[in-house]
């Protein structure tokens, strides 16, 4: 390609070594992915179960979108706030890459300003002016907030494309739309899509049973736990072979670099398709997830794992994407070590406050329509 295309390094250097915002980034991606799952995966799923049950709240299907929106009202300031770190630090890293890529997708990314201002309003719509307030209706405020945040992640997964392959930068300039040629965007989108579906399904199946070992609400918390449960199962079985479709479409010289920089990168791979593996047995031999409490905690934590070990491949499939350009430029390394203190310690007392926050509804949850 044109190296010209790409702007040279920001002379102000990095304000500390390299590997330790790679490490950042990743962790802080991983915090960003638990509650994106819950927002995108949630409001997917609710939109089904407020379709089977015809809008009705009496009906376990109905109460179980009700629920999973009144988790959203939080999920989704939340998948904001953690998105704001990683995005930093690929700032930091990749910053002559993904500013060429927001650029070059300029519209559509200024567009998810007004894609999340509405999915949110949406979300509201639906909660008071919908079933869970009035006994019925609200599918059309639920459908548009799905819509919303699942063309949000429409252009995330676009603007990674393109940030990762600056030769596609030429064909970008003329036709922006030439984005969704690439073989693997489209196996992209869906391994969020069904990634999203399956840990909201499984984080609704361990609140359900949860609630129904307490005593509440028994019966259709059961009902919920059941029907949530298949959704998990599915949706990891679609991802599983989508992931495989996916790593089969990418760049040869990519998976060939998977392949060959031994157990760094063939590790983290290996372990996330030993652990979706692990899941799908898992999930397929449990038929009543209300008698397996302890199963289904332990289904829950390896999802979350899962996530959090694709959070690593994902960054290295990056690193590998962009090795041919990277290599050509470094980095003047400037500390501000007194500045990386202060990060740490309000990244520290977020995850505190939200941790407290968590356990809060854990132990002492809202009652009436409005509880999560």
């Amino acid at each position: 390609m044109n190296p010209n295309l790409i702007p040279a390094v920001d002379p102000a250097g990095l304000p500390g070594p390299p590997w330790l915002f790679h490490v950042l980034l990743v962790f802080t991606f991983f915090l960003h992915l638990v509650f994106m799952n819950l927002t995108l995966g949630g409001t997917l799923l609710a939109v089904v179960a407020h379709l089977k049950s015809g809008g009705k709240r009496d009906d376990f299907r109905s109460v179980l979108a009700g629920r999973l929106m009144a988790v959203n009202n939080y999920g989704i300031s939340l998948t904001i706030t953690t998105g704001i770190a990683p995005l930093l630090f690929i700032q930091l890293l990749y910053q002559q890459y993904f500013y060429s890529a927001t650029i070059l997708l300029a519209p559509v990314w200024f567009a998810m300003l007004l894609l999340l201002s509405v999915g949110y309003y949406a979300a509201y719509f639906y909660k008071f002016r919908g079933a869970p307030s009035r006994g019925s209706g609200g599918g059309l405020w639920l459908g548009v907030s799905a819509v919303m945040f699942l063309l949000i992640a429409m252009v995330h997964v676009a603007v990674n494309l393109v940030h990762a392959q600056p030769e596609m930068w030429g064909n970008l300039a003329d036709s922006s739309w030439s984005v969704f040629s690439d073989p693997t965007y489209w196996p992209r989108l869906f391994h969020f899509v069904f990634a999203g579906l399956a840990f909201a399904a499984l984080v609704t199946t361990w609140w359900a049973v949860r609630r129904a070992f307490a005593g509440v609400d028994t019966e259709i918390n059961t009902a919920i736990a059941g029907w949530a449960w298949r959704w998990a199962l599915w949706a990891t079985v679609l991802q599983v072979v989508d992931g495989f479709l996916l790593l089969m479409l990418l760049p040869r010289p990519v998976l060939l670099g998977i392949m060959s920089d031994g157990a760094v990168t063939l590790g983290p791979l290996a372990l996330a398709i030993l652990i979706g593996i692990g899941l799908l047995m898992m999930l397929a031999r449990v038929s009543n997830p209300g008698e397996n409490r302890g199963l289904v905690t332990g289904t829950l934590g390896a999802m979350t794992l899962t996530i959090a070990v694709m959070s690593v491949t994902r960054h290295q499939v990056r690193v590998l994407y962009l090795e041919p350009v990277t290599s050509q430029f470094s980095f003047q390394v400037v500390p501000q070590w007194g500045n990386f203190v202060l990060f740490v310690v309000v990244l520290v007392a977020g995850l505190a406050t939200v941790a407290y926050m968590v356990r809060r509804v854990l132990t002492s949850p809202a009652s009436g329509a409005d509880a999560a």
